[in-house]
């Protein structure tokens, strides 16, 4: 199966990046981004293959021999300054694009190209690596299970080809890749330099809101700790992190402070030490971390501020309505990060929505796995 990935820019800007550079590729977008006349989301070299096709082009384009070099780290740093969110999906950069919040972002030829909205309103530029999907044999594979995959191989060839056109597939076999190969050891290293620089050395700054309400109580409380306490580890230490609790009312468990061991060891006894009982104060928590985020901030205004919350989603105390609060929370203009336990869904994705957050469910999901994801991106 042929597959791209692709810049997708609003037309009204495609075509303003055409009369100023005269093409949209890659150099002209990072240029654009890098200069602020261009807004542009793409998603997490972490778990995104895309994401991470991204951030290997980006790095090629400013030194095409060395992506890992001062030069190229440098170029990034420029470009990424001006990037307002790594997201987690491509849903979450296409609904801040229908928000206006973003002029384009990165996605799949196949997406693309089965969406006529995004025809009518968007044009896609190829770039980097091309996404084909071939069939792969580990080494340790044994000649059965080689002569088992050369069969699939011959059965797709017979009969898969036309199957994958029809779903969008093959479309752009022209589009010819002129980046070099990179090893698997390189990729991993751009990881880690993603996530060193992509803050460009601002730290920061998170309050983890943790639901203890009673409707928390066993399983969902349990694995609320177990994946906090298993994925702290991802937290960069020279971000910044606190801690409350609510359930009636809201505790502040741990002042936010840089996350060196000792507010580690703080921050994983207070996890710990959580116990559920009571109503479900969820908004009266999101507007004490914010506080305690705006308090914070004055000691150190340069850094990033968000808030995690963890919770089943349900509110029956204090703010108990989205309606009052969401203007409130778009004002704060902290992106609220939602991982749902044995949760309303829906209602979580609503607060995350409001300033283009991710959420995850801690049902469906791994959620070691995916907050490790979203701490590698944010934090």
């Amino acid at each position: 199966m042929g597959n791209v990935a692709g810049i997708t820019l609003k037309k009204d800007k495609h075509d303003q990046m055409v009369d100023k550079y005269g093409s949209v590729d890659l150099k002209a977008v990072t240029e654009a981004v890098a200069d602020g006349s261009l807004t542009m989301g793409y998603t997490d070299p972490f778990t995104s293959s895309t994401g991470l096709n991204f951030l290997m082009s980006c790095l090629l384009r400013y030194d095409s021999k060395n992506p890992l070099s001062e030069a190229a780290v440098d170029g990034f740093k420029q470009f990424q300054t001006n990037v307002p969110f790594v997201a987690l999906t491509t849903v979450q950069m296409r609904d801040a694009a229908e928000h206006d919040k973003l002029d384009g972002f990165v996605m799949e030829w196949q997406l693309y190209q089965g969406d006529p909205d995004l025809q009518a309103n968007y044009v896609f530029t190829p770039f980097g690596y091309r996404h084909d999907n071939p069939l792969v044999a580990c080494k340790a594979a044994t000649e059965e299970q080689r002569q088992i995959l050369e069969q699939f191989a011959q059965y797709c060839d017979d009969n898969g080809k036309d199957l994958a056109s029809k779903y969008g597939f093959n479309g752009k076999d022209d589009y010819v890749c002129e980046l070099p190969d990179v090893s698997g050891e390189t990729l991993v290293k751009a990881q880690e330099l993603y996530k060193k620089n992509k803050d460009n050395d601002r730290p920061v700054m998170a309050v983890f809101v943790a639901d203890v309400s009673g409707s928390m109580t066993g399983k969902p409380l349990s694995e609320l700790k177990d994946s906090l306490i298993n994925s702290m580890r991802y937290i960069n230490d020279g971000n910044y992190v606190g801690l409350v609790s609510y359930s009636d009312d809201v505790t502040i468990e741990v002042p936010i402070d840089k996350f060196d061991l000792n507010q580690q060891a703080y921050f994983k006894g207070a996890v710990e030490n959580l116990q559920a009982t009571g109503q479900t104060a969820t908004y009266d928590g999101i507007i004490v971390a914010a506080s305690m985020l705006k308090e914070a901030s004055a000691q150190v205004p340069n850094a990033k501020t968000m808030i995690f919350l963890l919770s089943d989603g349900d509110s029956n105390a204090g703010y108990v309505g989205l309606g009052d609060m969401q203007q409130v929370i778009s004002g704060l203009r902290v992106p609220v990060y939602t991982i749902g336990y044995n949760a309303d869904i829906d209602a979580l994705q609503k607060i995350s929505a409001i300033n283009e957050a991710a959420s995850i469910d801690a049902t469906t999901d791994d959620v070691t796995y995916q907050l490790k994801n979203l701490f590698n991106a944010n934090m």
